[in-house]
């Protein structure tokens, strides 16, 4: 199946662009995705998903079809995937 990704600073750094389509095989979830990206990317893009320990980094937030998937949930990475899926990462920062 095909899925597209915008992708915004950190990760389009990382990847060296903002848009990407993905193809993975069928069924897929958001850790399917973040896995894929870092097989494609690197050492790079892994320091960007997950902190020291392993963990997800919780300030992260993905936009499935325009609805939110806080990475700071439980089970957020196990979202399902469907074939023509648009999924956007965005950093959340505080700033004032």
């Amino acid at each position: 199946m095909i899925i597209r990704l915008k992708l915004f600073s950190p990760l389009s750094d990382a990847a060296g662009a903002d848009e990407l389509t993905l193809a993975l095989e069928e069924p897929a979830t958001l850790n399917t995705v973040v896995d894929t990206l870092i097989a494609r990317f690197g050492e790079t893009m892994k320091r960007h998903f997950y902190d020291l320990e392993g963990r997800i980094i919780p300030s992260w937030a993905v936009f499935l079809n325009q609805e939110i998937i806080p990475l700071n949930k439980p089970d957020a990475l196990n979202t399902e995937i469907s074939a023509g899926d648009e999924l956007s990462f965005i950093l959340n920062i505080a700033g004032g």
